[in-house]
């Protein structure tokens, strides 16, 4: 299915809308109508086509947030080449893997991120660094696509699968479209919003930003990362409607001598994902009259799936809402996904959705016949009330989130375990008031070791600063059931007590 190209079309229809604001780190604010936008997009075609990126080339990206991020992503959009979003804050190591899996032919990097990418330039066919001379971005435009097909990839995302084995997430423009259109719905978007993103762009939760605004027609202010001065200085001086943050950013700005500029601004909505919210911020904000929408979503399915609508905070607390319009949810037995549970038993949580991918990239697409719908199992374990609110209880077993950050331990189990004296390791998230969760390691060992000392093996290793251990305990043995499985969890209720 064909449909005309998102930003040509904001382009025609609203010329002189205000498209982007961006904050640069010294307050200089500029600004792009949708028109100026689509004028220097079709300067980035010109100078990607000139180095030869066709339709359906994959390019990687390892950019920090700036207006070019977004005028590149278009560019691609208008050439029919395919975004691979790279995350910034991985190891050479990492992101060598992700580039050699994805098959990229090009990385676009920046200022912030070329001496990373050149450690990765063996594998790529060019390296292109953003800030180009404007005369080579004078050349002429070979080929631009008006209609997008919503069939076609539009970009491919990494996410850690439950063996701490990256996972390629191919979303299509049909996935996209959809998760903007039932957010919007919720939200009742209208022309007047200013969506401030402030969270990385290589994460589905910021890019999801960037097509909320192009295909409502609505201003994004755009900010090169979170801070919280820069942040709250934004929303009193943008205009800002919408945010979307993770739950210790918005614990941060309510600390900050600044908050009120928060609490008494133009800010409508808070969209809060990524991590469980704590009972004690939602009771904070409820107190502030400050209109948070926790919900659940992940990279799989571009986004949102469940939000909590606005009169019901109060009411349904520590639940992340209703499906969205479009989507569906069922909560099964453990070992038995053909059985749905009772109201408030808690079971994995299975979706159905537009905006969920057909299937990760390398292996089969999920293609329901007529007599068989597809439930994608997220393996995140939750239960729902009568009214049928979600609540979920642990956003898959092992998994840490720290930040916002999704955080595996096999990966870094398997890394401790090459150390020398490490006999046996178990990682698991402990509660942490800023972060949400913290890594713990829990060792059997040969002998005395540090934190320093553990936390340098894995960064010889290749292992992402985000992901060190923050605490480690050193055990003579691990508890392990009858068949010599680790037993996880009465090893996190015993460190966190």
């Amino acid at each position: 299915m064909h449909f005309p190209n998102w930003l040509l079309q904001r382009s025609r229809q609203n010329p002189e809308a205000i498209a982007l604001n961006f904050v640069s780190p010294t307050q200089e604010v500029k600004h792009w109508t949708y028109s100026q936008l689509q004028a220097e997009v079709e300067l980035w075609i010109a100078y990607l086509q000139g180095l030869g990126v066709q339709a359906g080339d994959r390019v990687g990206l390892l950019l920090t947030n700036h207006p070019h991020y977004l005028l590149i992503v278009h560019a691609l959009v208008q050439s029919e080449a395919i975004a691979v979003f790279l995350n910034t804050r991985l190891t050479a190591a990492e992101l060598n893997w992700q580039i050699e899996d994805s098959q990229a032919q090009y990385l676009i990097c920046d200022e912030f991120t070329q001496d990373l990418a050149k450690n990765l330039q063996d594998q790529i066919q060019d390296l292109i660094v953003e800030n180009c001379s404007s005369s080579i971005l004078l050349s002429r435009i070979k080929n631009q696509n008006e209609n997008i097909n919503l069939e076609n990839i539009q970009g491919i995302f990494y996410t850690s699968g439950t063996t701490g084995k990256p996972k390629a997430v191919p979303l299509t423009y049909h996935n996209h479209f959809h998760s903007a259109i039932t957010s919007a719905l919720h939200l009742r978007i209208n022309h007047q919003d200013n969506w401030l993103l402030c969270m990385p762009m290589f994460h589905v939760g910021g890019l999801a930003i960037a097509w909320r605004s192009v295909i409502y027609g609505t201003a994004i202010t755009l900010l090169p990362k979170f801070d919280e001065q820069e942040v709250l200085t934004a929303i009193a001086n943008q205009g800002v409607t919408l945010i979307s943050l993770v739950p210790t950013m918005l614990t941060r700005l309510l600390r900050h001598p600044l908050a009120q500029n928060l609490c008494n601004s133009k800010v409508r909505a808070v969209l809060l994902g990524g991590a469980p919210a704590d009972p004690d911020l939602i009771e904070q904000c409820l107190e502030l009259n400050l209109l948070i929408l926790p919900t659940y979503g992940m990279t799989e399915t571009a986004s949102q799936i469940t939000t909590m609508p606005s009169q019901k905070l109060a009411s349904k607390r520590g639940s992340v809402g209703l499906p969205l319009f479009g989507n569906r949810l069922r909560i099964v037995e453990l070992d038995n996904p053909e059985q749905e549970v009772e109201i408030d038993e808690i079971g994995q949580i299975l979706v159905q959705s537009p905006s969920l991918m057909t299937g990760y990239l390398h292996q089969p697409k999920h293609e329901p016949n007529l007599h068989q719908e597809y439930w994608f199992p997220t393996g995140d374990l939750g239960y729902r009330d009568r009214d049928g609110y979600l609540y979920v209880v642990s956003r898959r077993s092992d998994l840490i989130i720290s930040g916002g950050e999704n955080i595996y331990p096999s990966e870094i189990e398997a890394i401790l375990l090459q150390h020398p004296a490490i006999a046996e390791v178990c990682v698991v998230g402990v509660s942490d008031s800023e972060w949400g969760e913290s890594v713990a390691a829990v060792m059997v060992a040969s002998s005395e070791l540090s934190l320093a000392e553990v936390r340098e093996f894995c960064l010889q290793k290749s292992l992402a600063k985000y992901k060190l251990p923050k605490s480690i305990y050193i055990w003579e043995s691990l508890p392990k059931t009858a068949s010599g499985k680790l037993l996880r969890q009465n090893i996190r209720d015993f460190i966190s007590q």
